[in-house]
C-alpha cells in the first residue's frame, strides 16, 4: 500500500539521519568549490547545510558551524569522527570520507547519496523535502529520472548509447550527437578540479575528465591523475607528473602498473586499458555531470558489452539480444524464435548494496518484471546479498560474466526452454 501522505511522518530511521548528514556535506563541498557563487551564496549556504545537521541530530547534540568549516578540506575534510552524536549508528559510513582535502564528494560519499534517494523517491514525489538549499535541488535535473525522460522517445537507445560512449564532446560537436534539446544541458564545461592549466586528462575506461590533485613536500611538488570511479582507479586509471610552467600539459606517469582481466573475464573488462591518457584542452570541449557519467556512462559501458557479446555468442541461434527492450522496461532480453521474452534482466551498479537492498523490497522484485538481476563483475561480492534479498520475489541476482555464460549455454542446448 502507497504511504498515505496525510499521516504525520514518523521519527527519522537511522537511514534518513545518515543521508541528511551526506547531503550536508554535499551542501558544503558545493558552497566551497562552486566557481560561480557570491560570497553570500555561499556563506547561506553553508548556514543551511550547518542547519540541516542540527536539525537531524535534534537539540540534545551540538554541532557549531566551525565544526563544519574545519571538515570543507585538509586532513579533516568530510570526516564524521567527532561530528555525529553518540546515538547514531553509523556503521555504513564507518571509515568513509565523505569530502577529499579539497572538499570534493567522494566517489563512496557522492554514491551514498545518489543511491539512497533512488529508494526514497516516494518522499521527494509527496513533496516532503525541506525548503531551502537541499542537495538534491542542487542537481535534480541531472538525476536518473530526468536523463531517462529527456531521451525517451523512438530513438532512446541511440541517445542512451551516445551518452555512455561520448561523456566528453569537443564543444563544437554537441550539435553533431543529435541529442534531444533538453539532454544537451548534461555537457557542461570541464570542472577546476579536473584541470591542470587548462589540460584535462580523460579516463582511458571510461572517457571523463579525471580528478587532478597537487601536493607538496618540502620543496617537490608533485601532482596526481585518478579517475573519481573507484574500479577504475583501481585498475590503473591512477597517474603521477611533475608539475610544469607555462602553458605546456605535463607528461603523464602510470603510478602503478595496469590491472588486467582474468580470461574468463576479459570479454567484457571495463577496467582501465593500458595507455597513457593523452591531454585535452578544457576550453574546447564539454562533459557530462558528474550524476549523469556515474549512473548513465560508467553503469551504461558493462550493459553495452554484455549486449554486444550476446549478439556475438547468438548469431546464428534463431535467439535475439535486446537491448532496453519495451520502452527500457528492463534492460537486457533474449527473443526466442518464437517471439517469446527470455533471461529478462536488469542491470545494477551500486556501491552500496544495502540501498539496492531496500529497492528490491520497496520494488518486491524487480519494477519492470525482470527475473535476473545483473551487477558488474567486480561487484560479485553483492551476489550472495542480492540473491537472499530476491529469492522471495523470485528475482535472482547474477554478474554479468554469469548471465552471458548462462544464456549462450542455455541458448545453444535448447533455444525454446528459456528460463
Amino acid at each position: 500500500m502507497d504511504d498515505d501522505p496525510s499521516e504525520p511522518p514518523g521519527p527519522p530511521d537511522n537511514g534518513t539521519i545518515l543521508l541528511e548528514v551526506v547531503k550536508a556535506f554535499e551542501i558544503c563541498s558545493n558552497a566551497a568549490t562552486h566557481a560561480d557563487l557570491k560570497p553570500a551564496e555561499r556563506v547561506e549556504r553553508l548556514v543551511q547545510a550547518h542547519s540541516s545537521l542540527m536539525a537531524a541530530f535534534g537539540p540534545g547534540h551540538r554541532v557549531t558551524f566551525a565544526d563544519i568549516l574545519d571538515r570543507l578540506s585538509g586532513d579533516q575534510a568530510g570526516m564524521l569522527e567527532g561530528l555525529i552524536p553518540a546515538w547514531l549508528d553509523a556503521t555504513d559510513l564507518s571509515g568513509v570520507r565523505l569530502l577529499d582535502p579539497e572538499g570534493i564528494p567522494t566517489a563512496g560519499g557522492f554514491d551514498f547519496r545518489q543511491e539512497a534517494e533512488l529508494v526514497r523517491w516516494k518522499a521527494a514525489k509527496l513533496g516532503k523535502q525541506p525548503e531551502g538549499v537541499t542537495a538534491q535541488g542542487l542537481d535534480a535535473e541531472y538525476s536518473q529520472e530526468s536523463v531517462f525522460r529527456s531521451i525517451k522517445g523512438d530513438f532512446y537507445q541511440r541517445h542512451r548509447t551516445t551518452l555512455i560512449t561520448r561523456p566528453v564532446v569537443p564543444t563544437s560537436e554537441l550539435p553533431d550527437l543529435l541529442l534531444p534539446l533538453q539532454a544537451n544541458r548534461f555537457y557542461q564545461p570541464i570542472e577546476q578540479y579536473a584541470q591542470y592549466q587548462g589540460w584535462f586528462f580523460p579516463c582511458t575506461a571510461c572517457q571523463w575528465p579525471m580528478k587532478i590533485t597537487l601536493t607538496r613536500s618540502g620543496r617537490r611538488a608533485r601532482g596526481t591523475v585518478q579517475c573519481l570511479y573507484p574500479w577504475h582507479a583501481d585498475t590503473g586509471s591512477v597517474y603521477v607528473f611533475t608539475p610544469t610552467t607555462g602553458s605546456e600539459p605535463p607528461v603523464l606517469h602510470p603510478d602503478f602498473e595496469c590491472r588486467q582481466p582474468s580470461a574468463r573475464h576479459a570479454r567484457l573488462w571495463t577496467g582501465t586499458l593500458p595507455h597513457i591518457p593523452q591531454p585535452l584542452r578544457a576550453s574546447d570541449h564539454l562533459a557530462l555531470h558528474r550524476a549523469v557519467w556515474r549512473y548513465t556512462t560508467v553503469s551504461g559501458l558493462p550493459e553495452l558489452k554484455t549486449h554486444q557479446a550476446l549478439e556475438e555468442a547468438l548469431a546464428g541461434t534463431g535467439c535475439t539480444p535486446a537491448l532496453w527492450p519495451f520502452n527500457d522496461t528492463f534492460d537486457h532480453a533474449v527473443m526466442s524464435p518464437h517471439g517469446e521474452v527470455l533471461f529478462s534482466a536488469d542491470f545494477k551498479d551500486y556501491t552500496w548494496q544495502n540501498h539496492l537492498i531496500a529497492k528490491i523490497h520497496r520494488d518486491a522484485g524487480d519494477s519492470g518484471g525482470a527475473k535476473w538481476l545483473i551487477v558488474p563483475d567486480h561487484r560479485s561480492e553483492q551476489v550472495d546479498h542480492l540473491n537472499a534479498a530476491g529469492r522471495p520475489y523470485d528475482l535472482q541476482a547474477i554478474t554479468a560474466t554469469d548471465y552471458l555464460t548462462m544464456v549462450v549455454e542455455t541458448v545453444k542446448e535448447n533455444p525454446r526452454d528459456g528460463q
